[in-house]
């Protein structure tokens, strides 16, 4: 005796087909044969053959229905699809049913992968029976997120990236899209004396960068919010001007030097002649020294006393005090005196302060530069003053200049200064004969 399948009009057509799907679910096949073949076909009989989509495997059809034997139906076995067809001399109507409940299971496992910078992807297809209700918190693009495990690796977080719904009169279809958040990509521009900027595109969430940020921009990726972050950085990849005590940069030049002239001042007493001399020994000379030009940055906008040292530099070579000398010399007798002084530019010198007094009888003379200034008959008493001008650089360091620029503001309204400081290396001695102290 044949069997019917929800009313008296189909009837069983060998065993249904049984599939079973992902999750707990099953898929039902059914073939039936129906009792009019010539005229059930017909558009006014088409609702004794064919079930409303979406209708339960178990329901009774309107017309002649027919409740389901005990054991038979599947929970929640919803229609989805229901075609007809001839076989041979039958008119054969297939039934295909699916587990579709009132809420969302997935169809598989998670499809994965690893295509954006090694973030990971996932896309998640749930299924329910038509009409169910989206979760609220399956669809806040960018704000709503999973923790995905694979295996027993620590969990990734995952945030929404898109969603789509397929609506039919049987289910509705849920794909839901995640993306890892983290670094989309970094690009790095090499700049000049040792600084380089750094463009770094993170996904969702900023991540943690080095150096001072110059900009941080938004924009939206598949969905997803990126943030641009631009940072500076030395070209080892630390911060830029955390401290301004360590040099991004440094290289060799030739700087400009200036040797100071020597002047030596003699003091000579012969019997009772005293002669006092001012000889210019060695002109001051300009030269080309080798140095070292190193670059900072740093918050500081001042220059500090440290910078004079840099490097073991004995201090700022720039001399503000030539040599010079002041003569005096009196008769104690006639009264006669005579004075003379003179700044001596460029020039330096190792001679003393000397005060001398011609003493005995007869006359006394007193010259200056091998020329008689007076006499006396008693005594001559005289006293030269010497200023030695600056130090002799040869044989030190020496800090040439220090520069302080406005380099960069940061996104928090900090300048940031470029500061060089050019130092010498040991000055060389001057030598004869030769074009200069590199040869």
């Amino acid at each position: 005796m044949a069997i019917s399948h929800r009313t008296n009009r189909l009837k069983l057509v060998g065993t249904p087909a049984v599939e079973q799907l992902q999750n707990g679910r099953y898929q039902l096949t059914i073939n039936c044969t129906t009792m009019n073949s010539r005229e059930d076909w017909y558009s006014a009989n088409k609702a004794r053959i064919f079930p409303d989509f979406g209708s339960l495997e178990s329901a009774e059809m309107s017309i002649d229905g027919l409740a389901p034997r005990t054991g038979e139906a599947y929970t929640d076995m919803r229609l989805v699809s229901v075609e007809s067809s001839t076989q041979r001399d039958q008119y054969i109507v297939t039934l295909v049913y699916q587990t579709l409940g009132a809420t969302f299971v997935q169809v598989k496992d998670d499809t994965i992968d690893l295509e954006l910078n090694g973030l990971r992807r996932v896309t998640r297809t749930s299924i329910a029976q038509a009409g169910t209700d989206i979760p609220d918190d399956d669809k806040d693009v960018g704000v709503d997120y999973i923790d995905h495990q694979i295996d027993s690796e620590t969990a990734v977080r995952c945030f929404l990236a898109s969603y789509q719904v397929d609506d039919t009169d049987s289910y509705r279809e849920f794909e839901r899209t995640y993306i890892q958040a983290g670094t989309l990509s970094v690009s790095t521009k090499n700049l000049s004396e040792g600084v380089k900027q750094v463009t770094t595109v993170f996904l969702v969430t900023e991540g943690t960068t080095v150096g001072p940020v110059t900009s941080r921009s938004t924009n939206n990726f598949q969905g997803l919010k990126t943030i641009t972050v631009t940072t500076m950085q030395d070209k080892n990849g630390n911060p830029l001007g955390t401290d301004g005590t360590t040099p991004v940069h440094s290289f060799d030049t030739f700087s400009n030097f200036s040797y100071p002239g020597l002047f030596t001042a003699n003091n000579e007493k012969t019997g009772r002649i005293a002669n006092v001399a001012i000889e210019l020994t060695k002109a001051p000379a300009q030269s080309k020294v080798k140095s070292t030009v190193y670059v900072f940055f740093t918050t500081t906008n001042t220059i500090s006393s440290s910078d004079y040292k840099y490097d073991s530099a004995s201090g700022l070579w720039s001399p503000n005090d030539w040599g010079s000398f002041k003569l005096y010399a009196a008769g104690s007798k006639s009264g006669n005196q005579f004075n003379t002084s003179k700044s001596l530019r460029g020039y330096r010198t190792t001679s003393s302060d000397s005060a001398k007094a011609i003493t005995g009888g007869g006359t006394e003379a007193f010259f200056f530069q091998e020329s008689q200034r007076f006499t006396d008959v008693s005594q001559v008493s005289y006293q030269l003053t010497v200023n030695k001008g600056p130090s002799d650089p040869v044989g030190s360091k020496w800090v040439l200049d220090v520069k302080i620029t406005s380099a960069f503001d940061d996104v928090d309204g900090t300048t940031y200064y470029k500061k060089t400081i050019i130092v010498t290396d040991t000055i060389p001695a001057q030598v004869s004969e030769v074009g200069g102290p590199y040869n």
